[in-house]
């Protein structure tokens, strides 16, 4: 481990960190988008719901985004 080789990463871990940084900032965009409907908690355990579907799905790439979508659907139709 010099400068010349750094440590090796480990690119699931790094890859599920980012996914959890991700998801915080989708809450908290929810969170503030739906402020007037929904309490923090409903919002945050609605992301926890929807995130839970992609279990097991070896690509996560997208998943925060499409949550962000789902969640954005599911709480507009039962604003309505």
């Amino acid at each position: 481990m010099t400068a010349e080789h750094p440590p090796a990463q480990h690119p699931q871990g790094n890859s599920a960190k980012r996914e959890q940084q991700a998801l915080q900032k989708v809450t908290s965009r929810l969170q503030e988008s739906f402020a007037d409907a929904y309490t923090h908690d409903q919002v945050t355990q609605t992301v926890s719901d929807v995130h839970h579907r992609f279990d097991g799905n070896p690509i996560r790439d997208f998943v925060p985004i499409l949550v962000e979508r789902m969640v954005r659907e599911r709480l507009r139709i039962s604003d309505q």
